[in-house]
């Protein structure tokens, strides 16, 4: 005869051999919808000088993927801004951009649209210290599993963005000169 504990067990196994219960574990994230998702909580940390539009405008560089990974977050406010994904497949004019995430670009035009944003209050993200060296403002990349987060100080400060502390805590801080190529 079973125990009580003996045939909860056996239940179980049972629902999951046949599909009828759903595992207990998280689905895995794929890392364009974990970077797009850590891209809007940057934005939410961080402070605009003189931003009185009342949208936060999050342009999205990149392929269909890339794109496709923002669009797919349901974020409709940060800090009281409403937020509005603006998809560039090519470098239109970047001015209205508040947050600017570059994915899947070549080194080449990353450092082309920077420095046309030049003086522009706009939180930069990309990937890679790369990023970085090029002018960009905070880097995101995969090491060993984890999310490591790299800021260049120079580069947000030159432009007035205020980085809440909580954030430059957790970061890798760099002082990269801005590339005035």
């Amino acid at each position: 005869m079973l125990n009580i504990n003996s045939k909860k067990t056996a239940i179980l196994w049972a629902l999951l051999c046949f599909g009828l219960l759903k595992p207990l574990y998280a689905k895995p994230v794929d890392k364009q919808s974990l970077l797009a998702a850590l891209t809007l909580n940057l934005a939410r940390f961080t402070t605009w000088p003189d931003l009185v539009n009342p949208i936060l405008n999050v342009c999205v560089i990149g392929n269909n993927v890339v794109q496709a990974s923002f669009s797919n977050l349901n974020v409709k406010t940060i800090n009281g801004k409403q937020v509005r994904f603006l998809n560039r497949s090519r470098l239109r004019p970047l001015e209205h951009c508040q947050v600017i995430y570059f994915g899947d670009l070549k080194k080449n035009l990353v450092r082309q649209a920077l420095i046309s944003i030049m003086g522009q209050n706009a939180l930069t993200i990309g990937e890679g210290v790369e990023f970085l060296k090029a002018g960009g403002m905070v880097s995101l990349e995969q090491q060993g599993g984890k999310m490591q987060l790299n800021i260049n100080l120079s580069a947000v400060q030159q432009t007035g963005l205020v980085v809440s502390s909580r954030i430059l805590n957790l970061a890798t801080i760099f002082e990269f000169p801005a590339n005035m190529e």
